[in-house]
């Protein structure tokens, strides 16, 4: 365990770089936040971002719409699948029948699949760690400030401007945001 429990972890780059940030005390909990929102961001458009464009632009060529939800079926049907998506588009098939306007429909569901999906990257990432632990890789102690500390990380994301990453395909919205200090010098800016 001298690399550190987090080296082996099955997870992505983005969301291994999250996970070591937690347990890191040198980590101020915006740089956490920036971590976990861009793993998030990256997570979702890496998989989605074509469909979410093709959603945001269902409509727009000003055409009547008789039937909405067969063709944001059609959309969804003409992407990839994927969790995100199947999210989505149980979420605007459920705005539609509550007679929800098509565009409005989907902008709520975006936001509604992100809150699923945001409950969804905390649980992936416990998991794995509980099963670095179960495996002798990690210590409880280890284990217990992870999700201590990512529980309260993920409290305080700022959804709106990951969702306005998501519907843009911004992947590099918290780019900067995420840089880790370095040096002692580094700090705050003023």
């Amino acid at each position: 365990m001298s690399d550190g429990p987090y080296r082996n972890l099955k997870l992505d780059s983005k969301s291994k770089r999250f996970a070591e940030a937690v347990q890191n005390d040198a980590v101020d909990e915006p740089t956490r936040c920036a971590l976990a929102s861009d793993a998030i961001v990256n997570s979702i458009l890496r998989e989605n971002s074509d469909l979410i464009k093709s959603l945001l632009n269902h409509g727009s060529d000003g055409q009547l719409d008789f039937d909405p939800q067969a063709s944001i079926h059609a959309v969804c049907d003409a992407h990839a699948k994927s969790q995100f998506g199947d999210h989505l588009l149980r979420e605007i098939s459920m705005r539609l029948k509550d007679g929800e306007q098509p565009q409005a429909a989907i902008g709520n569901s975006l936001a509604a699949a992100l809150e699923t999906h945001f409950g969804e990257f905390q649980t992936r990432i416990q998991e794995v760690c509980i099963d670095a632990f179960n495996k002798g890789e990690m210590y409880r102690d280890q284990l217990e400030a992870y999700v201590s500390g990512s529980n309260h990380t993920l409290k305080n994301l700022d959804q709106d401007r990951i969702l306005n990453a998501i519907r843009n395909g911004n992947k590099s919205e918290f780019k900067d945001d995420t840089k880790m200090k370095t040096n002692v010098d580094d700090g705050p800016e003023t």
